[in-house]
């Protein structure tokens, strides 16, 4: 026989059951989240040194940029039919 508290009672349960594991999904997410931006790497800042020359209004600027950072324009190829690759290694454009 059908109960129809019976069967409230148990929607309510699943609601329960269902808003619990939503809660804890949710929580993992911001948990992993916050994790991700705590250990985000920065990039790291270039280093400028400034040596003081005679006086203080006149300064030699030495700029320290790491090697990685410098990129460096190689041309490119546009022939339809290619570019020549020389014995030296040289490219023909």
């Amino acid at each position: 026989m059908m109960n129809p508290f019976r069967i409230v009672w148990e929607l309510i349960e699943f609601g329960i059951q269902a808003m619990f594991v939503y809660i804890l999904a949710l929580i993992i997410v911001i948990g992993f989240l916050a994790y991700t931006l705590i250990n985000l790497k920065k990039d790291e800042p270039i280093v400028i040194y400034k040596d003081r020359v005679l006086d203080s209004s006149s300064y030699i600027d030495n700029t320290v940029i790491p090697e990685d950072i410098v990129k460096v324009e190689e041309q490119e190829c546009i022939r339809p039919a290619g570019c020549r690759v020389l014995e030296d290694g040289t490219i023909e454009y």
